[in-house]
């Protein structure tokens, strides 16, 4: 297709033979196979089909011709049906995967969305597939995202001040752990054993941490310190009653 950027104030022009950026002189044939002056357009719009023959060279003349260039627009109106179609269809995937959603999958995208999530999860379910049916895209990027669940807790940890962030950089008590959020992701992942406390602490449990003590068994000699004088002051005894 192709149309006058001002259609309300068009009224007629012709595209001449012309010359291309390569020098070469560029001439129209017309449907009889004889060459003409040029293609005469009466009408703001023109629709070509270019599987045919006289259609596509009409287009391949006009599509570099120097009076296309801001004054018309060329579209292809079949790209254009056939990306619509493919919209569609990624369109009523999104929607059926978005009303698949368990109710987890439903709070952690809800989060994500920067909704409220203490609403009704019937409703929030429902603004999900409205983002499934109007963006697919977008939503594909919250349901398909493999660090999905580390972004979640981000946003759990910042909104329980378990992490915070400082002039925009995450941090775990007083240690930077990411400019961004992806570094920050990228520092949980490095350090597991503080990423599970810090979820165990998220989900209301308290950090445990590991204390070693060591305990001394002292045992007892046959012979104590009572006993052993006892046992000297009765072989005294003995030595005596035998002189």
């Amino acid at each position: 297709m192709i149309k006058s950027k001002k259609p309300e104030k068009f009224n007629y022009c012709k595209f001449g033979t012309y010359t291309d950026k390569d020098g070469r002189l560029k001439e129209l044939v017309d449907i009889n196979g004889n060459k003409v002056s040029g293609y005469e357009m009466f009408q703001a719009i023109t629709t070509l089909d270019i599987d045919k023959e006289y259609d596509n060279r009409l287009y391949t003349f006009l599509k570099n011709h120097p009076l296309i260039r801001g004054k018309f627009i060329i579209e292809d109106v079949s790209k254009q049906e056939q990306q619509n179609a493919a919209d569609s269809i990624k369109s009523a995937e999104a929607i059926t995967r978005a009303s698949t959603l368990k109710d987890k999958e439903v709070n952690d995208i809800s989060i994500l969305m920067g909704l409220d999530t203490t609403i009704e999860s019937v409703l929030l379910r429902a603004r999900i597939i409205q983002l499934a049916s109007s963006n697919s895209e977008k939503f594909l990027t919250y349901v398909d995202d493999i660090d999905k669940e580390h972004r979640v807790f981000l946003k759990k940890a910042y909104d329980k001040k378990i992490l915070n962030k400082v002039n925009g950089v995450w941090k775990h008590n007083t240690l930077n752990i990411g400019l961004t959020e992806d570094q920050a992701i990228v520092w949980l992942k490095e350090n597991g054993d503080t990423y599970a406390l810090l979820k165990q602490e998220l989900r209301g449990g308290k950090t445990k941490k590991a204390k070693e003590e060591t305990v001394e068994k002292v045992e007892e000699h046959s012979m104590r310190a009572g006993s052993a004088i006892s046992q000297i002051e009765q072989e005294i005894e003995d030595i005596q009653n035998n002189k």
